[in-house]
């Protein structure tokens, strides 16, 4: 579970207050995004007449916890009459790396599209172990919510994007009940979100080994267009697994793996503090609408995570879709240029609706995708 940074300056800093100091206008071009052949021949023709679009950034602190400020950047579209409707962002990054810089480019995805998004530094391993990490996602969900008058936000339309380990934070956020991993500040706010969209994330750990093992004989190999492509930054495990991929022998149950530094021992000695990070416990009938995106190539977290939390709220009748990529690997949603260079791409695609499944294959851009499940519940 690694990171890419998106490449944006970070040199604001918040009064104590959590006020910002500073922001940054950013000038986008519209008509640089390419998108899936699904909806290329609207798009680009809208964009094609469109200005480029300017962004604003603020940065400000949501948080302090013992006397340290914890950053939140605020990307907003200009021009755009509010409320917004708000995409708040998890970064990846094993829990032990990444900051509020580490995803794709925010004012492209989805700040273009009439989004306000917010992506926030959260307290890593090893200063912190589990449910720490998750209960700065709730903190961060209460601050956008106690702040959206003054932020032009729409306190009624939040929605969580996780991505790698940031997959499995926003999970467990949005599933578990009130009450539960709040963390402190803004207690009188709800942490509840209306929405997730989870990629690529951890499920449960006492069960990764197994699936990597099982779905390595059948692992695609990297689709062909992003062969001959270096990635943009690569973080090491403590076991010297590298960016995307694992180590001879690695296993997620190592006592170095992510998976045991955030549970602050071995994975299999520890099953029920396990079972306590893991989102399928928590899993009820009434989650948020949720969206799981995962690679087909991915040798980092096995895709049947993926089918496996797909599944547990298929089951109890929630709104779930899953969307199996071909020749993707782990962390995809770091490329800004992904749909461009790539797409379309082949999904198996399989959703539920009160218990009613649907199951086919369907060919786009992967930030497409997302964009329109934020559209669908947030707009």
């Amino acid at each position: 579970m690694t990171h890419a940074s998106n490449g944006n300056p970070s040199t604001d800093m918040p009064s104590r207050d959590g006020g910002p100091v500073a922001s940054t206008t950013f000038i986008v071009d519209r008509r640089s995004f390419l998108i899936g052949a699904s909806a290329l021949a609207v798009s680009s023709a809208s964009w094609a007449a469109g200005a480029p679009y300017p962004t604003d950034r603020k940065t400000l602190a949501y948080a302090a916890p013992e006397g340290k400020d914890l950053l939140l950047d605020l990307y907003k579209p200009q021009g755009v009459e509010g409320p917004l409707p708000v995409i708040l962002f998890v970064h990846g990054g094993g829990w032990f790396a990444g900051t509020r810089l580490t995803g794709p480019d925010f004012r492209r995805f989805f700040t273009e599209h009439g989004f306000a998004m917010a992506s926030f530094d959260y307290r890593l391993v090893p200063s912190v172990t589990f449910p720490t990490p998750v209960e700065d996602v709730k903190t961060a969900v209460r601050w956008l919510r106690a702040n959206a008058k003054e932020q032009g936000l729409d306190a009624t339309r939040i929605g969580l994007w996780g991505t790698s380990s940031g997959g499995l934070l926003a999970s467990v956020a949005a599933l578990t009940p009130v009450g539960m991993f709040e963390g402190q500040g803004n207690n009188d706010q709800s942490s509840a979100v209306q929405c997730v969209l989870d990629a690529y994330g951890p499920t449960d750990f006492l069960a990764m080994d197994a699936q990597a093992e099982a779905e390595r004989p059948a692992l695609q190999p990297l689709h062909a267009a992003l062969v001959r492509v270096s990635p943009t930054s690569e973080i090491r495990t403590g076991n010297g697994a590298p960016a995307g991929g694992r180590a001879a022998g690695f296993t997620h149950s190592d006592p170095e793996s992510p998976e045991s530094r955030l549970l602050g021992a071995p994975v299999m000695t520890v099953p029920e503090q396990a079972k306590a990070a893991n989102p399928v416990t928590y899993v009820g009938a009434n989650a948020p609408p949720f969206l799981i995106m995962h690679g087909l190539a991915d040798n980092t977290v096995a895709h049947g995570q993926s089918v496996m939390l797909y599944e547990a709220l298929a089951a109890k009748g929630n709104d779930v879709t899953l969307r199996l990529v071909d020749g993707l690997q782990h962390t995809f949603f770091n490329r800004n240029d992904l749909d461009d260079v790539a797409a379309p791409f082949r999904m198996d695609v399989r959703e539920s609706r009160g218990g009613r499944e649907k199951v086919g294959e369907e060919n786009g851009g992967v930030f497409v995708a997302a964009r329109e499940f934020f559209e669908r519940h947030l707009k």
